[in-house]
């Protein structure tokens, strides 16, 4: 009976092939989108679930700060006074790069993580070589990952070699690991051993064995015994919260296979996904396949006069209404599981542009591993079993006399008008949502910063001994000799980083607020072109006693004037001037009030060059060749401030180009089904035309006619997909301090362009139609 419904149907898909094309497109590219979809899914759910007893491990938080930052002397207080934590490890990642020499070539690495020894026994990480009971030899050890291993050295049989760290520590290496698997928060590939306080920290400190230097910058991960939770751990440990006093307070657990996508606290230092684009990604895949459902509905309906003469012919030969029901399922389900198939030479085609918007490195060959295949094609037949269900009840349901007679009540077909509506609303929406986004990146790339951008490079300047901090200087003086280089000026922070902030009394004096601040010399406003409006620069000798505020911390404090005011930091300083805001943090925030201290002893982080216009190319070889000159060690690390301020904007970029592909796609499939509903419609009028054609109508009169009641669709359909996305982009745009404008252009735009879309979809067919010869259109009925 089975093999009977499906050859059956076979036959049916044959004789309307036109239809059954659309129909197998339209779920095809929708089911390319779903897979691709559920591949970046299932790869972002499964980090750091394969670390062995997963479960069992969680990071400790530091419940009343809601910070991961804790204190290294957790860890064994923690095991000495709690059975119910069986191990626990802390790492300390670094959250800038480490100046590294291996095979005498000087390198930098964001990859060098401290950590204790019993982290490796804790996550359960393989070793190639080494010995995984006693990881480090001694302070002086660390351990490779093989692909690190082979980056610096070559080869994997490193044991006994060494790297120096910071211009002037040697390690030697005891052990190398197994990579860690991309699906992992934490990284890592250079292991240092965490009982080394001189390799904690990269800043210049010259006192590492003082330990109480930076004790709260570690991350602390504990595991379980397995007949226990970390609620009831929890709260045993809050309950003795004095054990672990004063370090922290009140603890909190959160799971390892939660921290990438649900870490919400301060201080991680480990990977994170984007939840929200998760959500996003989610919701389109859901919307897509919707609209593929439609098309299957709308052109199956469409039909339904064709299909009533066949249901009722097989009524009249003793068809129950189950055999022609699941006629009709057998119909879906074989068009559902052929666009299955396309849709994997789609994703092969797509492959490039999928990985590259979703960050996601995926094989045709997973689909068929692990379940997947099962599940996508369950999924697959449920899908032909859904998309088939209301046309099967409604086409079985037809009585055999009235269908083979050809007579039936006049539909007026409110409900696949409803249907059609809804692809253009989905269609039109998603139109709004990409032009809105574009236009707030744009904007935000355009808006005025307070300083130049253009032509001003910023060099990341390596942590160095003190006996090397003066060839900064000499590096400076030996570059503003050249006429290629404006200016230059030394600073611990700049625009876009600046970490540093000091306590200053609030307005009413009654608490102490935190004031970002940046120290910088005496060339920092000429050469990021930032306007003094306000009083005057320090002069040298005031140095470490006066600074300069900008405009917020003028209008936050309610100054009247800049007489006897001062910056209450400790000893305080004398605001001797205000200069115009200008971008110094998150481009997403609000500028906020900043302190400008010089200072007489710079600790200096960035060296910030103002290039000479259209001389980038030979400044950059000038900057290259005294950087050799002088720190010939350690390997030059710059970025541009207008490149650099404008990745700040990679989430957003990301995100349009996201909703532009399966926007895109989304209206592909939508005119699948605008384009069969077209054809129908000329069947359907086939007489008709002939009819007014022989009566002297225009072609371009029978092309207005049978094109009408789409515009009619496409303009009720963007009156209700308008309020929606302003609501949508009004909640999207509060996530930015400075916002574009919902423009009323953005709207009319959107409409013009579904109007322009579904115009060139019918037109062609309304085109067809109205061109046959009348004798030939009145001759088929």
């Amino acid at each position: 009976m089975i093999l009977y419904y499906f050859s059956s149907s076979l036959k049916s898909l044959r004789c309307n092939i036109k239809f059954t094309l659309l129909n197998v497109m339209g779920f095809a590219f929708a089911l390319a989108v779903c897979v691709a979809i559920t591949l970046y899914v299932v790869q972002e759910f499964s980090y750091d679930r394969h670390f062995k007893d997963a479960n069992q491990i969680a990071r400790l938080v530091d419940a009343k700060d809601n910070s991961s930052d804790v204190d290294y002397r957790v860890k064994d207080l923690m095991l000495e006074n709690f059975p119910e934590i069986e191990n626990a490890c802390f790492l300390s990642r670094q959250q800038s790069e480490f100046n590294i020499k291996a095979n005498n070539e000087a390198l930098k690495s964001s990859d060098v993580i401290s950590v204790s020894s019993s982290f490796f026994d804790l996550f359960s990480i393989p070793f190639i070589s080494g010995n995984p009971n006693q990881p480090f030899q001694d302070k002086k050890s660390a351990i490779l990952t093989e692909e690190i291993a082979n980056h610096l050295f070559g080869t994997n049989e490193v044991i006994g070699k060494e790297i120096i760290i910071l211009g002037k520590d040697t390690v030697n290496i005891c052990g190398v690991i197994a990579n860690f698997p991309k699906e992992s928060s934490i990284e890592g590939g250079i292991f240092v051993n965490g009982e080394n306080r001189k390799f904690q920290f990269s800043f210049s400190c010259e006192n590492w064995d003082d330990q109480s230097t930076h004790r709260y910058e570690f991350r602390l991960y504990a595991k379980i015994n397995p007949l226990n939770n970390f609620e009831s751990v929890k709260q045993n440990i809050n309950r003795n919260s004095k054990v672990l006093a004063p370090y922290v307070s009140e603890v909190d657990f959160l799971p390892l296979t939660d921290i990438y996508l649900n870490d919400h606290t301060t201080g991680a230092q480990t990977k994170k996904g984007n939840d929200s684009l998760l959500i996003l990604l989610t919701l389109i895949a859901g919307i897509i396949m919707l609209l593929a459902i439609v098309n299957y509905i709308n052109l199956t309906l469409a039909q339904q006069s064709k299909k009533n003469k066949i249901t009722g012919i097989r009524k009249s030969y003793g068809a129950s209404f189950m055999n022609l029901f699941w006629h009709f399922i057998s119909e879906s389900i074989i068009i559902s599981s052929l666009a299955f198939f396309i849709s994997l030479f789609i994703i092969l085609l797509l492959e490039p542009v999928f990985q590259k918007i979703l960050d996601v490195n995926f094989e045709l060959s997973q689909i068929f591993q692990n379940h997947l295949f099962l599940f996508f094609y369950l999924s697959i037949v449920l899908l032909g079993i859904l998309s088939g269900l209301a046309p099967a009840i409604i086409l079985s349901q037809t009585q055999a006399n009235h269908a083979i007679k050809g007579s039936k009540k006049r539909n007026k077909s409110y409900s696949r008008n409803a249907l059609i509506i809804f692809q253009f609303t989905s269609s039109i929406a998603l139109i709004i949502c990409i032009l809105v986004i574009q236009k707030q990146i744009y904007f935000a790339k355009h808006k005025d910063a307070g300083f130049s951008k253009e032509q001003l490079l910023c060099i990341r300047l390596p942590y160095l001994p003190i006996n090397q901090k003066k060839n900064v200087d000499y590096l400076a003086e030996e570059l503003r000799k050249s006429t290629l280089i404006k200016n230059i000026s030394l600073t611990n922070g700049v625009p876009g980083e600046v970490f540093i902030s000091m306590g200053s009394m609030s307005k009413d004096s009654t608490k102490q607020i935190h004031i970002p601040c940046i120290y910088v010399d005496t060339n920092f406003l000429s050469t990021f072109n930032i306007d003094l409006i306000q009083g005057t620069k320090p002069l040298p000798s005031e140095y470490d006693q006066t600074c300069l505020i900008n405009e917020s911390y003028y209008k936050f404090f309610e100054f009247k004037n800049l007489e006897k005011q001062r910056f209450k930091n400790g000893g305080g300083f004398d605001i001797t001037g205000v200069v115009k805001d200008f971008q110094f943090n998150s481009v997403h925030s609000k500028i906020e009030p900043l302190c400008i201290l010089y200072s007489k002893n710079l600790n200096t982080y960035h060296m910030n060059i103002r290039i000479a216009a259209n001389q980038i190319g030979d400044a950059m070889d000038l900057v290259q060749e005294k950087w050799t000159e002088f720190f010939s060690d350690y390997p030059i690390t710059y970025r541009f401030f207008d490149d650099w301020f404008d990745s700040m904007y990679k989430k957003e970029e990301k995100l349009a180009q996201t909703i532009s592909l399966f926007a895109v796609l989304a209206i592909l499939i939508s005119c699948f089904g605008i384009l069969g509903l077209a054809i129908f419609s000329a069947e359907q009028r086939t007489k008709e035309i002939g009819v007014r054609k022989s009566n002297g109508a225009k072609t371009y009169e029978i092309i207005k006619m049978l094109n009408r009641d789409f515009l009619k669709w496409v303009l009720l359909s963007f009156l209700i997909a308008s309020p929606f996305a302003w609501y949508i982009m009004t909640k999207w745009l509060e996530n930015f301090a400075y916002k574009t404008e919902l423009s009323w252009w953005i709207f009319a735009l959107a409409g013009i362009i579904a109007m322009a879309i579904a115009l060139l979809t019918v037109s062609w067919q309304s085109w067809r139609a109205a061109k046959r010869n009348p004798v030939e259109s009145l001759r088929y009925e």
